[in-house]
């Protein structure tokens, strides 16, 4: 199981050096300096993440500047919400309004200046899971060079799909203290946002054609058994096209095609009925949250959204069901 880290500041009168001493000694690696002085002003800070994500939202209202030293190389969304920031990425500096956001490398991140009222939220994804998710959708290497368009709007359908998963992993997951993230969970989540920043944003492969969509029915069969076999265990959508000997973007075109579904609804199919079947012989003192969770589904409102899509009950039903024969 891995543990879900939390760091959180309260609303509360503080000046700039006091913030930039509590975000130097609660975020590691990196380093904050304020850039100006003002008398105490309200602010407030909320980080959580775990295993290279990692999700943050604050306010302030008085305007704040900092230089910023990171030295990991993962992405990073910043939105504003309310008033306005200005992101240095060394040189360049952009000014983002409500409705928009940058996305840039850690490394590049240099400096910020908050503006007065700010409301605003970020968003670092391993790079690890993005390079990843890029030789797997266009079987190459990915480039040195490789990088995100930095502009983007969070009204977008692509961007409001990424934000919606983002939040909820930041606000349902990582702000529970006392739940560790399913590896299943985990591993699915990882690879579900970085296909779609890879598939959906702009960046510097975009123009690149992807491989041929056209393969064989033994091979979707046989990413279909693998993903039968191996449903109680992390597995991702890579492991699925690696059994195959196909591309992820393959995988994704001909499940639709054969099974008219995605590999990714496949895949939650199968652990849903694992997750049933456990249900139905599970011993005495056994949860529906345990099991759940044992099979990936980390939230138990929308698990059991899916599981009475899926079959028509709610798992409580056939828990009490069972426990009476």
């Amino acid at each position: 199981m891995t543990e879900i880290f939390t760091a959180k500041l309260k609303e509360a009168p503080l000046t700039s050096e006091e913030i930039a001493y509590w975000l130097s000694d609660n975020k590691e690696q990196d380093n904050h300096i304020p850039l100006n002085r003002e008398s105490r002003d309200l602010f407030a800070f909320g980080m959580h993440g775990v295993d290279g994500f990692v999700g943050w939202n604050g306010s302030s209202e008085a305007r704040r500047d900092f230089s910023v030293t990171i030295e990991r190389d993962d992405f990073m969304f910043f939105f504003e919400h309310s008033s306005y920031c200005r992101l240095a990425t060394g040189n360049i500096r952009y000014v983002i309004s409500p409705g928009s956001g940058v996305l840039t490398t850690a490394d590049r991140y240099s400096g910020i200046e908050i503006g007065e009222k700010s409301s605003g939220e970020g968003f670092s994804v391993s790079r690890k899971a993005v390079m990843t998710a890029l030789t797997n959708t266009y079987e190459c290497f990915a480039p040195a060079d490789f990088e995100f368009e930095p502009l983007h709007a969070s009204t977008d359908g692509t961007m409001v799909r990424l934000l919606t998963l983002m939040r909820f992993f930041r606000d349902e997951i990582c702000a529970s203290h006392n739940l560790k993230a399913s590896p299943i969970a985990l591993a699915s989540f990882q690879e579900t946002l970085a296909l779609l920043m890879v598939q959906n944003l702009p960046h510097s492969l975009s123009q690149r054609k992807s491989p041929g969509s056209s393969i064989a029915p033994k091979q979707v069969r046989r990413a279909a058994e693998f993903a039968r076999t191996h449903a109680n265990a992390p597995i991702t959508l890579a492991d699925m096209a690696a059994a195959a000997d196909v591309s992820i973007r393959a995988l994704q075109a001909n499940f639709r095609r054969f099974y008219n579904e995605t590999p990714t609804e496949h895949l939650r199919r199968l652990r849903l009925e694992g997750a049933r079947n456990d249900i139905k012989n599970a011993p005495p003192l056994a949860t529906i949250a345990e099991i759940a969770s044992r099979w990936g589904f980390t939230h138990l409102g929308r698990f059991s959204l899916q599981y009475k899509e899926a079959f028509g009950t709610l798992p409580s039903w056939d828990l009490r069901r069972e426990r009476k024969k």
